[in-house]
């Protein structure tokens, strides 16, 4: 009982500190598409169009979010049909990311431990005319290339914020560790 009051105590303090205009993270899941994320404030679902040289013109899905001027953005592509080619589409979008940008960094990125691991590239690069720095991901699991996005555009003024890494690093594929009450993101028609 008295562990159970001192961890109400902590969450009541960790409240005050708060801004009141301060934006709850929320997690968010697709059972549909395999995937899960955290971001702060309401994601909207829009249709878009995916366009690279190898993996040609694609119907796309984007879920996304602005938030503290950072635009984070999560964009699904269905390639179910071109399995055999997962590595090459996935590396093109890396490519096209960072094409053109003063690359920070560009490294391998790792989403679930073990055996259900699922490896991509993470990246980090300055945006041209000084529009900011984005933070991204390219995986590609379960018939999908999946492009994380989180943009910190100049009005934030803090191009190292962690939120940029903590929405990167919250992607989960095994939907077991999603955090329990996500809320289902739509998939549009």
């Amino acid at each position: 009982m008295h562990i159970a009051r001192l961890t109400m105590l902590a969450a009541v303090l960790s409240l005050a500190g708060m801004p009141a205009d301060a934006v709850v993270w929320k997690t968010y899941i697709s059972h549909t598409l395999g995937f899960s994320f955290d971001a702060p404030g309401k994601v909207k679902t829009s249709k878009g169009t995916y366009r690279a040289g190898v993996a040609g013109v694609n119907d796309a899905i984007v879920y996304g979010v602005t938030d503290n001027n950072i635009r984070y953005r999560v964009t699904v592509i269905d390639f179910s049909k071109r399995l055999g080619e997962s590595s090459v589409i996935m590396e093109e979008a890396a490519y096209i990311l960072q094409d053109g940008k003063h690359v920070l960094m560009n490294d391998f990125g790792r989403v679930e431990p073990g055996k259900n691991a699922v490896y991509g590239r993470r990246m980090t690069f300055d945006l041209p005319d000084d529009g900011g720095r984005e933070n991204a991901a390219t995986y590609f699991t379960k018939g999908h290339l999946y492009i994380l996005e989180a943009v910190v555009l100049p009005a934030n003024g803090d191009f190292t914020t962690p939120d940029a890494g903590r929405f990167l690093d919250s992607l989960a594929f095994d939907l077991n560790h999603t955090e329990p009450g996500a809320s289902e993101l739509p998939v549009p028609k």
